[in-house]
C-alpha cells in the first residue's frame, strides 16, 4: 500500500514545487521518441527546458488556440485579408460557404499570429530565449516540429502524450494532464495541479481525443515559421547576456 501511495504522490506534479516543463523534459529524457502536446494558447517561455528534447525528438506536434485577443479590429482585418485568398472569378464571395470558412480560419490565423509576435517581441532576449526560436525555427523548417490552429471552439484542455519505442518500460506511451499550459514560463504561473497517466487505455483515449481535434485543425507551423523569422532572434538583433 505505501508504493502504492509514493507512486500517487510522485505523479502528482504540484507547480509549487516542480515546474511541469521540467518533469515533462525528464520522462522526455528516458528514451521518448515523439511528443504531441495541446496547450491553448502559445506563449513559447515554457519551452526552454524543453529545448535539447525537441531538438533530438522525431517528431512533435503542438495544438494550439487562439484564447487572448488584445488587437484592434483594423490589425486583425489588415493581417486576414493579407492571408485570404482571393476567391474564384464569378463566384460571389457572400454566397460561397466554402469562402466563408476560409475566410474565418484566415481571421483566426491571423489573430493568432498577431498575438504571436507580441509574445515573441516581449520575450526576454537571452541566449536560451534565442537557442529556444532558433531550434523551433529549424525543426519546423525540417519538419520535425508541426503546428495546429484549433478554431472548432475555444482549447482549454492541457496534454502532453509522449512516445515511447516498444522496449521502453513507459511504452507505448504516457500522457501528463492538468490545468498547466506548459508553454507559460514559471513566473507567470498560477497554482496549477497536473497528473501523469500512465495505464494504457486512459492514455489510448487521450490519443484519440488529441487526434480528432488534430485532424479538424489548421496547420499553423507556416504562420509560426513566418513569426519567427521575423523575430529579433533570427534577424540579427544582439539578445541579452551575449
Amino acid at each position: 500500500m505505501q508504493a502504492v501511495e509514493r507512486m500517487n504522490t510522485a505523479d502528482v506534479i504540484d507547480n509549487r514545487r516542480e515546474r511541469l516543463a521540467e518533469r515533462v523534459r525528464d520522462l522526455l529524457a528516458d528514451g521518448a521518441t515523439g511528443a504531441q502536446f495541446a496547450v491553448g494558447y502559445l506563449f513559447l517561455d515554457g519551452l526552454i527546458p524543453l529545448r535539447e528534447a525537441f531538438a533530438r525528438l522525431g517528431d512533435v506536434q503542438i495544438l494550439i488556440g487562439n484564447v487572448v485577443n488584445r488587437l484592434t479590429d483594423e490589425q486583425v482585418r489588415e493581417e486576414a485579408a493579407a492571408r485570404q485568398p482571393a476567391p474564384d472569378d464569378g463566384v460571389r464571395a457572400q454566397e460561397d460557404l466554402a469562402g466563408t470558412v476560409r475566410e474565418a480560419r484566415a481571421r483566426a490565423a491571423a489573430v493568432t499570429a498577431l498575438n504571436l509576435r507580441r509574445t515573441l517581441a516581449e520575450m526576454p532576449r537571452t541566449p536560451e530565449s534565442r537557442a529556444l526560436l532558433l531550434t523551433l525555427a529549424s525543426r519546423i523548417a525540417d519538419g520535425g516540429l508541426k503546428v495546429r490552429l484549433y478554431t472548432e471552439g475555444r482549447l482549454h484542455a492541457k496534454l502532453a502524450l509522449l512516445e515511447y519505442p516498444p522496449s521502453s518500460r513507459h511504452a507505448p506511451r504516457i500522457a501528463v494532464v492538468g490545468s498547466s499550459n506548459l508553454t507559460l514560463g514559471a513566473a507567470a504561473h498560477p497554482t496549477e495541479m497536473n497528473v501523469v497517466v500512465r495505464d494504457a487505455p486512459s492514455t489510448r483515449a487521450l490519443a484519440d481525443w488529441y487526434g480528432e481535434l488534430w485532424d479538424v485543425s489548421q496547420d499553423f507551423h507556416r504562420e509560426l515559421f513566418e513569426e519567427l523569422g521575423q523575430c529579433w532572434a533570427l534577424t540579427g538583433s544582439a539578445a541579452e547576456g551575449e
